[in-house]
């Protein structure tokens, strides 16, 4: 039997971990905020993730610690970082919360970093159908989905 961890994962409930501090960080929460669902934002600028939960999120991404961090925008180049370890990257994350590579958005047993906002819809089971109306012609769009079995964002894997 596997551990149980520390994140709460619900199945209705997706939980968005960014940073207000970075551009992908404020459009994906922005992005969250138009839809008339249940989710959680946690801003790393206002409210620190345990260090336990930023191990916990890199092994659901089946990554590192390191790689949840945003070299280029911190400035740090390869070869002064080669032996940091994942104690070394979980401080500077926790002092830094423009290190956040991308945004991390949980939702029951999904993990993911999200690059672009519109990767999100996936997380609420959105298709393409409702794309023809629009509040222009006094018809909102069908958020639902409408298919079932099919993925509409292709996903590197």
């Amino acid at each position: 039997m596997k551990d149980m961890g520390v994140i709460a994962r619900d199945e209705k409930q997706l939980t968005l971990i960014y940073s207000s501090n970075t551009r992908v960080g404020k459009r994906a929460y922005a992005y969250l905020k138009g839809f008339d669902k249940n989710f959680l934002g946690i801003d790393i600028a206002k409210t620190k993730v345990s260090d336990t939960q930023w191990v916990e999120i890199a092994d659901a991404l089946n990554i590192k610690v390191a790689d949840l961090v945003d070299k280029k925008a911190l400035d740090l180049d390869t070869e002064s970082t080669n032996k940091y370890d994942a104690n070394d990257w979980l401080k500077i994350i926790q002092k830094n919360d423009k290190a956040l590579y991308y945004p991390i958005a949980i939702k029951g047993k999904i993990t993911r970093q999200i690059v672009s906002s519109t990767e999100l819809l996936e997380f609420y089971e959105v298709d393409s159908a409702g794309l023809e109306q629009s509040p222009s012609n006094d018809t909102p769009p069908d958020i639902e989905r409408t298919t079932k079995g099919e993925n509409f964002i292709e996903k590197n894997k």
